[in-house]
């Protein structure tokens, strides 16, 4: 064999060997995302997990800690909100972030941002666009679900922005024109006074 070769291949194995060593040392953590969503109620804080929106958007199902909050709903804003986390909105990344950076998407971010908190109760203006990105670029496209799954913190929002939220979004999945907030169950009504 070519000495030139000999060397070249022990080098290279060398270096794959070394690279393969070095690389494995290291566990690959998940990026940090939204794991719940939390709802103010008065002096507590109503805790939803992401995983049951997840359970109830895929499958329809609602898990034993996802019971409370839909036995609270309407059946149609139930499903107005399984629409919302399954839409499909028809983008990708470089449109997200062309309307992101504008200053008319900055300041909707900004208006949502009111709305959508951190779990520290901060304006989630830089959570909002980041998830947005990312979520534009998951391979499941840019839902409801994603964004959530990609929100960088947890999530704060009170019960009455939520089901505000839940009607001026629900023209986008074509769902029935916006119903009242008033059009919740009376036990859901009282727990948010």
């Amino acid at each position: 064999m070519n000495p030139f070769k000999l060397t070249f291949y022990l080098i290279y194995t060398f270096i794959f060997v070394t690279c393969i060593t070095f690389l494995t040392g290291f566990q690959i953590k998940p990026a940090i995302s939204a794991e719940n969503i939390y709802l103010p109620v008065g002096s507590t804080n109503l805790r939803l997990s992401v995983k049951s929106l997840e359970v109830f958007a895929k499958e329809g199902r609602i898990t034993k800690e996802f019971e409370f909050f839909a036995q609270r709903l309407k059946p149609d804003k139930l499903q107005t909100l399984r629409n919302l986390l399954q839409y499909k909105f028809n983008t990708n990344p470089v449109a997200v972030s062309k309307l992101t950076y504008s200053p008319i998407g900055e300041e909707y971010i900004r208006q949502y941002g009111v709305i959508i908190k951190t779990r520290t109760g901060k304006n989630g203006f830089y959570a909002i666009r980041s998830a947005l990105l990312v979520a534009a670029a998951d391979p499941e496209g840019l839902t409801g679900l994603t964004f959530i799954r990609h929100f960088p913190t947890d999530i704060q929002i009170s019960v009455k922005d939520f089901l505000e939220l839940l009607d001026e979004l629900s023209y986008i999945t074509g769902s029935k024109q916006s119903q009242p907030i008033s059009d919740l169950t009376p036990a859901f009504h009282t727990a948010n006074k």
